[in-house]
């Protein structure tokens, strides 16, 4: 293979890279991500743009200026929102404004008293209750479904419920229509679910994540531990560079998929990126991981990848456990994406440290399985 042809095919990856993840900014400063165990949006604080919140248990005090998709083991919001609200969680309490649709669904969906909801409301839980004022349509369906007397309902009511209490005293402006349940649950209406006390949620959500997170790892380790080796090296030996490279790809790339979005051909490839952000953001995020993890083992004079990637894993489950420490995952994430960019540039034009020959495959156990 002649050396204007590895170089061509070393760029194209490259470049699917950089886009993939370019895609991820224009995501991400479209709508902010955040995780953790608790995550709280306080009564002085305004978020600007369209917010994601998944934690167990997730409290929107302040002011969304923008869309709100949230899921927890408990979701409260009693701030404001301009936009659309998604909500799913073991509770859903509604006790602030909402400018747009809600969309909620719960083991218990409440609009209290003090609520408002301009757009359409749809809700889906155990038990649904609406006291405060929806300025639209409004459709519900639970076990109960209860109306109370000082709701307030400016559009059509369509509910569906095993047991139903609409009081006569509730202003509703529109027509009343009750419909057939699904029958999607029935099956499954006599089970009884354990109840997880909130200071369980935390430590479950830390664990799920390392689980999670050590799946993969462990998928990247097996299939190529030469290759994962020379991630851990770029990381370790060149931190600076490897963070450079990592910053510079974010910079870049919504130039690239900007590009690529101008043409018909590129167009394809640009929603290829933007689909498979997450997982590559999750290879860096890992990776990052590992290279912290082995990092830390190598002060004590221990070389043991596994060790590494459980000790980098852990301090991942940690820092996402923890509050106002999201910056160190998306911190990590980089640092592992511009350690992976080096070594896949080292084992494609050298031979590296380990004695591979120029060229050999970094996946060796995936090699022999074609074999």
């Amino acid at each position: 293979m002649s050396q204007s042809l590895q170089s061509g095919k070393i760029a194209v990856l490259v470049i699917v890279g950089i886009l993939c993840l370019s895609s991820t900014i224009g995501v991400v400063s479209a709508q902010e991500q955040r995780t953790g165990g608790s995550i709280t949006i306080d009564p002085d604080e305004t978020h600007e743009g369209d917010l994601e919140l998944t934690a167990g248990d997730v409290l929107v005090a302040g002011t969304v200026d923008g869309d709100l998709t949230a899921t927890g083991g408990s979701v409260t919001i009693s701030g404001d929102v301009t936009g659309d609200v998604t909500a799913t969680g073991g509770s859903v309490i509604i006790d602030g404004t909402v400018e747009g649709d809600l969309t909620a669904t719960g083991g218990e969906v409440h609009v209290r008293e003090a609520a408002r909801i301009d757009g359409v409301v749809e809700a889906t839980g155990g038990t649904v209750t609406v006291e405060g004022t929806i300025a639209d349509d409004t459709r519900l369906d639970g076990e109960s479904v209860t109306i109370s007397p000082m709701a307030t309902i400016d559009g059509d009511l369509t509910y569906s419920a095993d047991e139903t209490t609409i009081s006569d005293d509730a202003e509703i402006t529109g027509a009343v229509t009750e419909t057939e349940r699904e029958g999607g649950m029935a099956p499954f209406s006599n089970v009884s679910l354990p109840d997880i006390p909130d200071a369980a949620l935390t430590p479950l959500v830390s664990l799920y994540l390392f689980l999670a997170n050590f799946l993969i790892g462990a998928v990247l380790v097996v299939a190529a531990p030469r290759f994962s080796d020379r991630v851990s090296k770029q990381g370790i030996e060149r931190p600076i560079v490897s963070g450079g490279v990592g910053v510079a790809t974010l910079i870049g790339m919504p130039f690239v998929l900007g590009v690529l979005f101008l043409s018909v051909v590129g167009i394809p490839l640009a929603f290829f990126a933007s689909y498979s952000f997450i997982f590559l953001l999750w290879v860096g995020l890992v990776y990052g991981a590992f290279v912290v993890g082995t990092w830390g083992l190598s002060v004590f004079d221990y070389d043991h990848r596994w060790g590494g990637l459980a000790v980098g894993l852990a301090v991942i489950s940690l820092a996402n456990a923890l509050p106002y420490m999201g910056f160190l995952l998306v911190v990590i994430a980089l640092f592992g994406v511009g350690a992976f960019i080096r070594a896949l540039y080292e084992w494609r034009f050298t031979n590296g440290d380990s004695g591979d020959k120029q060229g050999s495959s970094p996946y060796p156990v995936i090699k022999e399985l074609k074999a």
